[in-house]
């Protein structure tokens, strides 16, 4: 029974997420594993929590095999199988809060505890060298959209808690005692009363009308072809006559992906003076990926924002780099033939906004996009709209580019801005801040998408962010742990023991 459960929680995970999408699944896929941690001593329950956290996050990370692959290669699964062994230790933690808060039932202490630490542990997994911030349980809210308008008050965290707390009640309602399972079902009945309040309150706000069309540009340039010197020259035509038809549908504005430009123009005048003349022949701004030459050695990856006049209006540097891909944590490990293709990148200054058609558009390339805080700062550092470049086509044709457009929809509703993300071979798309994507390029596909978008609104989120929300988690956890210490002493004080 403890083996199907262990197995069932993660399966049942990975089906909320792509490519499946059953969002709704979301609600109950933790309740085997709760139920199970529940009832066991915190010692059986770290092995369980772990075994399930290995095999969850194979399921939903075994994309990473292909973006690893192209540095490490046959080393991919061995990376693979660390990063799921060093994640699975998240989940055990949460086990392990569950089993101690519990005390060998499904009781109200399991119904506090275990939510508040699964998020406590998931938003803890995303930090650190080893930290993925992909595969969080509220982003199964993009196919579950009756649950979406949440993330306006607390983001992704506040999704995260709602899901597991649906869990706990369900586990709660099956195997908990009469009591508990009245507790469960006032649970449970909170949440969706709470959702449904949320969602009427954020629907009732009346979105800006769009003004500024936009285009984003998506050429489809494979990996395998992208970085050759023979491709260059046509990578550029590809990207060229692209802007074209966006500009001849209106657009004021076209975004580029990461590194579309995989070359130096800020370093090689007759590359810059033709990106240039682009923009002004068109009269558009043209927002585009490239690579840098640091001095004193190394690069930045960037965006490239140029005015319709053709001159240079800003530069943004990456700042949040791939550990283990664009950079190595320990440079010494360079003496490893199997980190010899690792890329030395630089960190830029951090978060900041571009200027086009009157409107600052925060920037995030690739990787940064899926750390919803730093979106978050994005916009208090005064955006108007979100651009995210990037390039999944290290991903290949695996769930992984799909997870990571995912992300940005829940960006969109938490920061309350519009989300114009601008992929090499897919996904592209334009979304509103409701999260309603008014277009979208599929993967693996060339052309280009033009919409019309608008200022955003402010949101309970941007103002707050969720830290309030770990801290009461916290305390949950705290609470818990203490009322099952106050009841194994008054246990004891019944038999005659201090």
């Amino acid at each position: 029974m403890a083996l199907a459960a262990t197995c069932a929680g993660p399966l049942l995970f990975a089906a909320a997420f792509p490519p499946l999408s059953w969002g709704y699944v979301a609600c109950i896929a933790l309740a085997p594993l709760f139920w199970l941690w529940a009832k066991s001593s915190w010692k059986q329950a770290f092995w369980w929590g772990w075994l399930a956290g290995c095999f969850l996050f194979v399921l939903l990370l075994h994309w990473m095999t292909e973006s690893v692959g192209q540095f490490v290669g046959a080393w991919a699964w061995v990376a693979l199988a660390v990063l799921c062994v060093v994640e699975g230790f998240a989940v055990a933690v949460a086990a392990v809060v569950t089993s101690w808060a519990a005390g060998g039932w499904v009781g109200r202490r399991a119904l506090l505890a275990a939510p508040a630490a699964w998020l406590l542990t998931e938003t803890a997994r995303g930090h650190g060298l080893f930290g993925v911030p992909f595969g969080d349980l509220g982003l199964a809210a993009v196919s579950a959209t009756w649950f979406l308008p949440l993330a306006a008050y607390g983001g992704v965290a506040l999704l995260t808690l709602v899901f597991a707390a649906c869990n706990a009640a369900v586990a709660g309602i099956l195997s908990g005692s009469a009591p508990v399972r009245r507790t469960s079902i006032a649970l449970f009945a909170a949440v969706i009363v709470l959702t449904v309040l949320a969602g009427s309150a954020r629907r009732a706000v009346v979105l800006p009308a769009p003004g500024i069309r936009v285009g984003v540009v998506q050429g489809n340039v494979s990996q395998a072809e992208k970085w050759s010197p023979q491709m260059f020259a046509r990578t550029l035509q590809i990207y060229s006559r692209l802007t074209r038809q966006a500009a001849v549908r209106g657009a004021r504005i076209v975004v580029w992906p990461e590194t579309a430009v995989t070359a130096f123009p800020l370093q090689d005048r007759a590359l810059l003076a033709f990106l240039g003349d682009l923009a002004r022949g068109l009269h558009v701004w043209i927002v585009t990926g490239a690579v840098d030459r640091a001095t004193g050695g190394g690069y930045y990856n960037i965006l490239l924002d140029l005015a319709p006049d053709g001159s240079v209006a800003g530069v943004y540097r990456k700042h949040l780099l791939v550990p283990w891909a664009e950079y190595l944590p320990w440079p010494s490990l360079r003496r490893f033939a199997v980190f010899n293709a690792v890329s030395d990148f630089l960190p830029g200054p951090g978060p900041a906004a571009l200027p086009a058609v009157g409107k600052n558009w925060g920037t995030l390339i690739c990787y940064e996009s899926a750390f919803r805080w730093y979106a978050r700062q994005t916009v208090n550092r005064g955006a108007d709209a979100l651009i995210v470049a990037t390039d999944d086509a290290w991903f290949g044709g695996t769930s992984g580019p799909v997870q990571h457009a995912d992300i940005a929809v829940v960006d969109a509703v938490a920061t309350g801005r519009w989300v114009v993300r601008a992929a090499d071979t897919g996904i592209s798309a334009i979304i509103d801040p409701d999260g309603r994507i008014v277009g979208r390029l599929p993967f693996d596909t060339q052309g280009i998408l033009v919409a019309d978008v608008g200022d955003g609104i402010a949101t309970p989120y941007d103002r707050f962010g969720s830290s309030w929300l770990l801290a009461l988690a916290g305390l949950a956890v705290i609470g818990a742990l203490v009322r099952r210490r106050q009841a194994t002493l008054g246990w004891r004080s019944k038999r005659g023991r201090p």
